[in-house]
């Protein structure tokens, strides 16, 4: 096998996808970040004000809105890695063979080429080359241990401020029978 040297171009490309694909890391982020925020304000006014304690289930919303954000540029993230490590391939194919005119034309066609590559199901090769699936990112370990850690603060904040109300809704329950 060749020793793979690149080419300007293959540099600048690839330096291109590094940037799109930081930027989308970097989007990902600041939705945990304003959440949080966002999150964090809604638990003071409601700590504060005793007439909003049943309000702050209302940061459940953007907390949603966050999430689904978060997925969608994780997902976004894992497409362009896929795009990313689909030009690499192609350019070591070529440089193990140079004079295939399939191969050449395979790698001009995937240089300067921006558009994420999906991959729902994944063969045990392409497994082996280093694509990730991409359909599955709700269910990502980070995402749901992350979100639903808030959603449950949320629910323990809302029930211990609220526990005065709780009590006597329960106990005008228990009369009726």
């Amino acid at each position: 096998m060749a020793k793979l040297s690149y080419s300007e171009d293959d540099r600048q490309y690839l330096q291109m996808m590094q940037e799109n694909i930081t930027r989308m890391a970097s989007n990902s982020n600041n939705c945990k970040s304003w959440m949080v925020t966002i999150v964090a304000a809604f638990l003071a006014l409601s700590c504060g004000i005793d007439a909003l304690n049943g309000w702050i289930l209302l940061a459940v919303l953007p907390t949603v809105a966050f999430w689904y954000l978060d997925v969608f540029y994780l997902h976004l993230e894992r497409r362009m890695r896929n795009r990313e490590l689909d030009f690499i391939i192609k350019a070591k194919a070529l440089a193990d063979d140079a004079d295939n005119e399939t191969k050449i034309a395979l790698y001009n066609s995937a240089l300067y080429n921006f558009a994420p590559l999906s991959k729902d199901t994944l063969t045990d090769e392409e497994k082996a080359l280093g694509y990730v699936r991409t359909n599955d990112r709700w269910y990502s370990e980070s995402e749901k241990t992350f979100y639903l850690c808030v959603f449950v603060v949320l629910l323990l904040i809302t029930i211990i401020l609220n526990w005065d109300s709780i009590c006597s809704v329960f106990s005008w329950f228990c009369s009726l029978f």
